[in-house]
């Protein structure tokens, strides 16, 4: 008799403490983080990122060199090193980004927010792409 309280004892407190734990889980699994909003077109294509900004095709080789079309754009040391790490960025967050649109995590808010930062950094350093914006966050 002891035996049969003791557990329906144990389930009873069981159940409310899991009752009260359902709620919170719950909220955020079905709250967003973070809304990332995403912008222009970009693609990586034969090791260069692409951007396509309203009708204009820019062009980001690895090592930082920007392409206007077919057009080589002269840089200075520093924005063709912004260029370079945000290649280099792009390269481990595009694939990222593709592989977790469904899931927007604490990991998918940060990246967007290191890209935002960086694409502020580009804007302010090349006024060609001071328009350039992959992604804002609601």
């Amino acid at each position: 008799m002891l035996l049969r309280h003791s557990r329906l004892f144990c389930s009873a407190v069981g159940l409310s403490v899991l009752s009260w734990m359902l709620p919170v889980s719950a909220q955020e699994v079905h709250e967003p983080i973070c809304q990332p909003q995403w912008h222009n077109v970009m693609s990586l294509q034969d090791g260069a990122l692409q951007l396509e900004l309203s009708g204009e095709t820019f062009k980001i080789q690895s090592s930082g060199q920007l392409y206007f079309g077919i057009h080589k754009v002269k840089l200075n040391p520093e924005q063709t090193a912004a260029l370079a790490d945000y290649h280099k960025l792009m390269l481990d967050d595009l694939p990222y980004t593709l592989s977790h649109s469904q899931l927007i995590d604490d990991e998918m808010c940060d990246r967007v927010a290191v890209r935002q930062a960086k694409e502020h950094e580009i804007q302010s350093l090349i006024p060609a792409l001071n328009r350039w914006q992959s992604v804002t966050l609601e």
